[in-house]
């Protein structure tokens, strides 16, 4: 027998906080949402760029990445509440923050790794709600097709810039760290 849960809803960040440990968890328009784990590949893929982040970032002095980290979206005008928080497979960021990238607070650059070739939600949901954060860059990774989509943000509103299969792409938020496509892909 199928068992469901009431909905759980999310107001304030204090009533996210007592969300339980376990597992990653995400709000949309107020409602919590306990993700599922990503598939190896996918972590696989998710831990190769972190490393390659890390790793420039650190011998420049000039930021770090971490994985899954929660962001907090600021609320539309048409909500009547609502908390929202979103959680990038990959954070890249100039100052690290104190727990979670709070309102206002943004990371510079946010990469989702697609799960499914589709990429539904990455290209209406996370795109508007990134945005709306004020995150500088976003890049969709589909690893299936092996294309990296980047957007930047204009006039708030994300605009394609490039898309990539080879090559080494360089950042716009963080110029001074490659990233060679060809290893990104054997991973």
């Amino acid at each position: 027998m199928i068992s469901a849960i009431d909905d759980v809803m999310i107001y304030s960040e204090g009533e996210f906080e007592r969300l339980p440990d376990e597992g990653r968890w995400e709000v949309v328009d107020g409602r919590a949402i306990l993700l599922p784990p990503s598939d190896v590949e996918h972590q696989f893929m998710s831990d190769a760029l972190v490393g390659t982040f890390r790793d420039q970032l650190k011998a420049t002095k000039t930021g770090g990445a971490v994985s899954a980290p929660n962001v907090f979206i600021p609320r539309r005008l048409e909500d009547l509440g609502g908390f929202q928080s979103r959680v990038p497979d990959i954070a890249v960021f100039k100052l690290l923050p104190k727990r979670h990238f709070e309102v206002g607070n943004p990371p510079e650059l946010v990469i989702e790794i697609l799960s499914t070739r589709r990429g539904n939600v990455e290209r209406t949901e996370k795109l508007d709600d990134y945005a709306l954060a004020g995150i500088g860059e976003y890049w969709i990774v589909n690893r299936f097709d092996r294309v990296i989509e980047i957007y930047v943000l204009r006039a708030g509103e994300y605009v394609l810039q490039q898309t990539a299969s080879a090559g080494t792409l360089h950042p716009g938020q963080f110029p001074m760290v490659s990233i060679d496509l060809s290893s990104l892909w054997e991973v």
